[in-house]
């Protein structure tokens, strides 16, 4: 089990793995679900996430708006209930 007393990653080290999660999609796309199963499980960190979404990565944010858009669309349930 990790220590709560890591220490901080070396540049070296972010790089390594940094490079890893560009080189391998399967490790990038594991990765990314436990940072977002991270930012979930914290209401205040989940909105700082959506904020940091909406306004830096815009294309990303209008992606998941038209997702959603599309799927609402497609929902035969009534609009005061789509969201239970």
């Amino acid at each position: 089990m990790a220590s709560t007393a890591q220490k901080a990653l070396t540049p070296a080290e972010k790089e390594r793995f940094f490079q890893a999660l560009e080189n391998d999609q399967r490790l990038f796309k594991e990765t990314l679900e436990v940072v977002l199963n991270l930012v979930v499980s914290d209401p205040k960190l989940t909105f700082d996430v959506a904020d940091l979404i909406e306004s830096d990565f815009r294309n990303l944010y209008l992606v998941i708006m038209k997702k959603v858009a599309v799927e609402r669309s497609n929902d035969s349930t009534l609009g005061c209930c789509r969201d239970i």
